[in-house]
């Protein structure tokens, strides 16, 4: 979303908690599910990331999938993978006019330590009607790098995009619009992702954060039963 600068601190999070769970989490938790990864996720992120995806909106007939829902692409990726998908089954919890919200199994399970920073993060940008369109716990590989871009997904242009840090070392720095960012621990960013931004880790240790996409002000569902035209 457009705010109208590069980016803005918002406020503080308590996220110790948040940081001790994540930061002990073995890889297993990691690569359990690579649905957002392998599709979800455009290709400038893939090199130098892995995440966890927690809760998803899906823009119905979006490119490339051209697919009614989430859960549609979702049984097509596990099929391919010759996955049973009972234990990581999207299920439906908002409609908007930008499709389905669904929520991944392990929302449920991390929302006890996440869900508060999650909700501490948007208190500053609430709105009576906003919905929560995507979280996800995102880790950046030491060394790694993400190139310039834009966000090009039809929610970017809609919904603010919050960053939360759990694990920051000082090695990792951002660029939005031309102006550096370092984040900082315990803070909410709302990050201007329809500007070009990049991402470098120069530390050795790995990066955190919690991605939060807030839309203030979702329309009445549209159920598509078919492509439009």
């Amino acid at each position: 979303m457009d705010i109208g600068v590069p980016y803005k601190v918002l406020g503080p999070v308590a996220v110790k908690q948040a940081a001790a769970l994540v930061d002990a989490l073995p890889d297993e938790d990691w690569e359990r599910n690579r649905f957002r990864q392998d599709l979800l996720a455009s290709k400038v992120h893939n090199a130098a990331t892995r995440a966890i995806p927690l809760i998803h909106n899906f823009v119905p007939y979006q490119m490339p999938w051209k697919r009614r829902s989430m859960k549609e692409l979702f049984l097509e990726w596990c099929k391919q993978e010759q996955m049973d998908p009972e234990p990581l089954m999207p299920e439906v919890i908002h409609e908007n006019d930008q499709g389905e919200v669904s929520a991944f199994p392990q929302w449920k399970e991390f929302q006890p330590v996440i869900g508060p920073v999650v909700e501490q993060a948007i208190s500053y940008i609430r709105t009576a009607r906003g919905v929560l369109t995507r979280v996800a716990i995102v880790e950046m590989a030491p060394g790694g790098r993400i190139d310039p871009h834009i966000d090009g997904q039809p929610m970017a242009a809609r919904a603010h995009r919050l960053h939360v840090p759990l694990v920051s070392p000082t090695g990792v720095e951002y660029k939005i619009d031309g102006k550096k960012l370092k984040m900082q621990v315990g803070k909410a960013y709302d990050f201007n992702n329809r500007k070009t931004h990049s991402v470098r880790n120069k530390a050795k240790r790995r990066r955190i954060n919690i991605l939060i996409d807030y839309l203030p002000d979702p329309g009445p569902a549209i159920h598509h039963a078919l492509p439009p035209a």
